[in-house]
């Protein structure tokens, strides 16, 4: 019964660092994935504030 015992609580650590390296990996992704879409979005803002001044300069 005590050989059970430590196989699985063995068993359960090893899942567990399984799974903390892969929400590493997902954390990282999301971060640069977050990083180069508000970069994204500020050049398409700046974009269209180009495009509203030049509109409103010839009146």
């Amino acid at each position: 019964m005590d050989l059970w015992r430590k196989l699985s609580a063995t068993l359960v650590l090893l899942i567990a660092v399984i799974a903390l390296s892969g929400c590493d990996d997902t954390w990282r992704g999301l971060k640069e994935d977050t990083g180069e879409n508000l970069e994204r979005t500020g050049e398409a803002l700046d974009r269209a504030g180009e495009r509203i001044q030049g509109e409103e300069e010839p009146q």
